[in-house]
C-alpha cells in the first residue's frame, strides 16, 4: 500500500497524484458507506462531505496516527470555547505528515440554546390517546389539539401542554463541555484529514459545518415548474427510521431527554411536525457522540 509519508523526500509526479486520488476513491466505493463514513447534503452540490468515520477510515488506508493539541478558552459566564490542532504522523516512522485545527463552543446555538418548558394546562391526557399514539400518531396528535400541544407528566399524572416556541438559555454550558470538545476534535480531525490527502477536491468538510450549525438549511434541488411536487407539510417517509436508528445509539435515555426538551415525547409526535423542526431535533440529538 502506498503511504503518504513515502513522498515526504521528493515532489510527487503526476502518476503518483492520481495513484493515491485513485486509492481514495477505491476506498470510498468499496469501503465507506454514505451517511456513515460520507454523506451529501441536499440542495449543496454533489460533493459528499467526509465524516469522522470516513476520515479515521482514511487515516488507517494512509497509515496516519492524530496526535490532537487542545486549548481551553474561558468565555465567561460558565461557557468554553476548545480548539484542537490535530497533528497526523506517520505510523512506522514517526514523521509529521501536516495537520488541522477545529473549534466549538458552548456558545453555539446547537448548545446554548433549548426549548423553554411547555404550558400545563388544566386537561387531563384522554385514556383513548395512549391506545391509538402508535397506529394513528396523527389522530392522536389531534386530540390533544393538535400541532403545538404535547403530553407531559407532573406528579403522577398525564395532562396535556402547549408548547411556546420560546428559547431559553441552558442554565449549565458545563454539561455540554465532553460535546463540545470531541466536536472540537473530531472537526480538526476531518480537516487534518482532508488536507494531508490533498482530498478536498472529492469530500468537503464546510457544508457540514454550516448544515451542522443550522447557517444552511437542506433545500429541494429545483425542478421544472410542471414537476414541482405539491407541498403537503408531511415529513419525509424514513424519517421515523432515521430516529429510530439514532435512538439506538445513543440510547434511549438520552434519546428520550433531548426530546422531551426539545418539546416532543415520541418520534411519531416528532413525525407530525415541520421539516425545519426535524432538522433542529436530529442536530441535536446526532451531534451526541
Amino acid at each position: 500500500m502506498e503511504e503518504v509519508a513515502k513522498y515526504e523526500s521528493k515532489p510527487l509526479t503526476a502518476k503518483d497524484i492520481k495513484s493515491q486520488v485513485d486509492l481514495i476513491q477505491d476506498v470510498m466505493k468499496s469501503v465507506m458507506k454514505d451517511h456513515e463514513h460520507y454523506g451529501v447534503i441536499p440542495g449543496c452540490g454533489d460533493k459528499p462531505a467526509l465524516l469522522k468515520p470516513g476520515a479515521e477510515k482514511l487515516n488507517l488506508t494512509f497509515r496516519m496516527a492524530p496526535d490532537p493539541e487542545t486549548e481551553i478558552i474561558d468565555m465567561g459566564n460558565g461557557h468554553r470555547e476548545y480548539r484542537v490542532k490535530c497533528i497526523l504522523r506517520s505510523i512506522e516512522t514517526g514523521h509529521l505528515l501536516g495537520a488541522g485545527v477545529g473549534s466549538a463552543s458552548t456558545m453555539e446555538t446547537k448548545w446554548r440554546y433549548r426549548n423553554a418548558e411547555p404550558e400545563i394546562t388544566a386537561k387531563f391526557v384522554p385514556g383513548e390517546y395512549w391506545n391509538i399514539r402508535k397506529n394513528d400518531p396523527a389522530k392522536a396528535l389531534e386530540m390533544i389539539g393538535g400541532k403545538g400541544f404535547a403530553t407531559k407528566k407532573v406528579e403522577g399524572n398525564w395532562y396535556i401542554a402547549k408548547l411556546t416556541g420560546e428559547k431559553v438559555e441552558y442554565d449549565n454550558p458545563a454539561d455540554y463541555y465532553n460535546t463540545c470538545w470531541k466536536m472540537a476534535k473530531k472537526r480538526s480531525l476531518v480537516d487534518a484529514v482532508l488536507t494531508v490527502t490533498a482530498a478536498s477536491d472529492i469530500f468537503t468538510q464546510d457544508i457540514e459545518e454550516m448544515a451542522e450549525n443550522g447557517i444552511i438549511i437542506e433545500k429541494k434541488e429545483s425542478l421544472p415548474k410542471d414537476h414541482q411536487p405539491k407541498s403537503t407539510g408531511k415529513p419525509k417517509e424514513d424519517f421515523p427510521a432515521i430516529m429510530t436508528r439514532e435512538k439506538e445509539r445513543i440510547g434511549d435515555e438520552k434519546f428520550f431527554e433531548i426530546l422531551g426538551d426539545m418539546g416532543y415525547e415520541s418520534i411519531e409526535m416528532l413525525s407530525q411536525a415541520t421539516r425545519e423542526e426535524q432538522i433542529k431535533v436530529y442536530k441535536s440529538i446526532s451531534a451526541i457522540k
